[in-house]
């Protein structure tokens, strides 16, 4: 390919396109723009800051706080690009005891959006007012004004619609900004936060110098009973916090928030601590929830490894990781809730360690070996998953096998003749057919009944109406999500409605879960619909609802099953739409052939 040299390609991008790239680097939504706000304000000792939004942040952020104040020259200096009153010197970086310090957070916020400062210093008589748009200083003069610093951000990203299209719904975004209030006032509790949207107070909370009245507000009356204090030190760190006993916990990690010089981070090693920390004491795929303080010289911890800031790095990464499992290991012990072991905290099922046996048939040279009945079998899985349970499977097509029986069938008249033999593991049901043996994963088919039922538009589900109403006290961030989708969570059987700030009474709830932890299944739901709505930037639909719901209310693993209970599972799979596969797409029956099982055992 021949290049032509007569002009080159390589351009120095002018100012005010560069200054776009780089917000778009650092103002990723609304939830950055306040973030970077807090801290500002934080760094300023603020001991008050107000948050207003306005449709979730998109058409406005303001942010007020009452700390130092700025100078007049500083209220415009502040909007260039690295300009900091918090390092002066490339050295600086190596000893950071501030929030924020690159300089980067104003300018660039004000390059994507139309942004005003008014600020004044205690010792000042008149403030000053600077008015932006766009990066480009329209307005500078006196104003009065209190001590203290208001950052207006209005239409986020107007002149970026590329980058403005990808915000997600006013609801999505409140809850990022949500998540990173609670962060901030679990991390200053001695600040008064409030945050408003749509000028309503949606968040409050004062001032104080308890931690559990923090966790309180933010996470709710059971946490804060529940939890733990925890501190210790060695070396030059030092760790205190609170942890909750096993016997509360959550579906996810939401509610394990690390801080080293209260800056929240997230660090691979810290989740390791905790998980070997609660090892024994809690059911499979539960978490408690931990929030811990790390303080340190900031000479040996790098903060500027990550542009978030988020991450950061230790110079003794082991040590720290080392601390905290025993830091949170001793507040346990010293709770007399670690008494008795696992066999004390319910759904764990004996403390016996079993050995893992595997069985593989060896191979002749670099031959792929043949694909057994069982790989054939999933295959056929895999392309009902795909096509649909009506397409017609091709027998030439290496991956459209299905089973071979003498009288070839659907799944379900295999399923009508099996015999249930028994549970393994109070997980899975064995069954013995004319093929072989089958092995069903009693969650994944009971969520697919569910889902079934839930589903079905013509059949209503049924309630069970409670003797004593139940109050159910929310985080913030799931409150806003269940106002939403309470209309929803009505037609799933669960007849729930406002009861005050952040409270729920829930009157009645599905007859499938009438007799087991309602209360756990419905706070577990509400948990998934915040991680799709939030974490995962979803809209969710009714569909995804009613799958979140099959999987909550479905049996679990380690539950144990009676024979009738599992013949009637059985012989409701069965009527199911699609007995191969639960509503996450995972399959719900594995086939041992009597081909394979001889093979096994020589036989053939």
């Amino acid at each position: 390919m021949e290049v032509d040299r007569s002009e080159g390609i390589i351009r120095v991008l002018d100012p005010v396109t560069a200054d776009k790239i780089a917000a778009g680097e650092v103002i990723e939504r609304p939830m950055s723009v306040v973030k970077e706000l807090i801290e500002n304000a934080l760094d300023a000792a603020a001991t008050e800051i107000t948050i207003e939004l306005q449709e979730g942040g998109k058409r406005l952020v303001r942010v007020t706080d009452n700390g130092i104040g700025m100078s007049p020259s500083d209220a415009v200096l502040c909007l260039q690009r690295h300009a900091t009153s918090k390092i002066k010197s490339a050295d600086d970086l190596f000893s950071i005891r501030t929030l924020g310090f690159r300089g980067e957070a104003l300018p660039s916020m004000a390059s994507v959006s139309y942004t005003e400062i008014i600020t004044r210093r205690p010792q000042d008589e008149f403030g000053t007012k600077v008015i932006c748009a766009g990066g480009t200083i329209k307005e500078v003069h006196e104003v009065g004004a209190p001590p203290g610093t208001s950052v207006t951000v209005r239409d986020l990203f107007f002149n970026l619609p590329a980058r403005k299209k990808f915000l997600r719904t006013a609801q999505t975004e409140l809850g990022h900004i949500t998540e990173v209030v609670n962060r901030f006032a679990i991390s200053h509790p001695e600040v008064d936060t409030t945050l408003m949207h749509n000028d309503r107070v949606i968040f409050r909370c004062p001032k104080t110098d308890r931690l559990t009245d923090v966790v309180l507000t933010v996470f709710g009356r059971d946490a804060a009973e529940q939890s733990l204090h925890m501190s210790g030190s060695s070396g030059p760190y030092s760790i205190y916090g609170l942890v909750s006993k096993p016997t509360y916990t959550k579906a996810n990690r939401s509610a394990q928030l690390f801080y080293v010089n209260r800056r929240f981070v997230r660090n691979r090693h810290f989740f390791h601590a905790i998980d070997e920390a609660y090892r024994g004491m809690l059911a499979q795929g539960r978490f408690p929830m931990v929030i811990c303080f790390v303080d340190v010289d900031p000479r040996l911890v790098d903060v500027n490894v990550h542009p978030t800031k988020m991450e950061v790095k230790f110079a003794q990464e082991w040590e720290v990781h080392n601390l905290i499992l025993s830091v949170i290991k001793e507040a346990l012990a010293s709770s007399a809730v670690a008494a008795g072991g696992r066999n004390l905290v319910a759904g764990v099922v004996g403390n016996i360690e079993r050995p893992n046996f595997a069985v593989s048939a060896p191979t002749t040279g670099s031959r792929r070996p043949a694909r057994t009945d069982f790989e054939e079998f999933h295959a056929a899985l895999a392309q009902k998953m795909r096509y649909g349970s009506e397409t017609e499977i091709s027998a030439s097509a290496p991956e459209a096998v299905i089973i071979q029986t003498e009288q070839p069938g659907e799944l379900s008249d295999i399923l009508a003749e099996a015999q249930v033999l028994g549970q393994v593991r109070n997980t899975y049901i064995v069954l013995q057919c004319t093929q072989g043996i089958l092995i069903i994963d009693q969650h994944v088919a009971h969520e697919r009944i569910v889902y079934d039922e839930l589903a079905s538009v013509d059949r209503k589900v049924h309630v069970q109406r409670l003797a004593i109403p139940l109050t159910l006290d929310l985080p913030k961030r799931e409150a806003l999500v269940v106002e939403h989708k309470v209309e929803d969570l009505k037609a799933l059987g669960f007849d729930i409605e406002p009861f005050g700030k952040d409270t729920f009474v829930i009157r009645s709830v599905p007859a499938l879960i009438a007799g087991k932890n309602y209360e756990q299944v419905l706070r577990d739901l509400i948990e998934e619909l915040t991680e799709l709505t939030v974490s995962r930037r979803l809209l969710v639909h009714r569909e995804a609802l009613i799958t979140a719901t099959a999987c909550k209310m479905a049996i679990k693993a380690g539950d144990r099953l009676s024979t009738e209970e599992m013949v009637k599972l059985v012989s409701d799979l069965r009527r199911t739409s699609n007995p191969y596969l639960c509503p996450h797409g995972r399959p719900i029956i594995v086939c041992l052939s009597n081909r394979d099982i001889d093979k096994m055992f020589g036989r053939t």
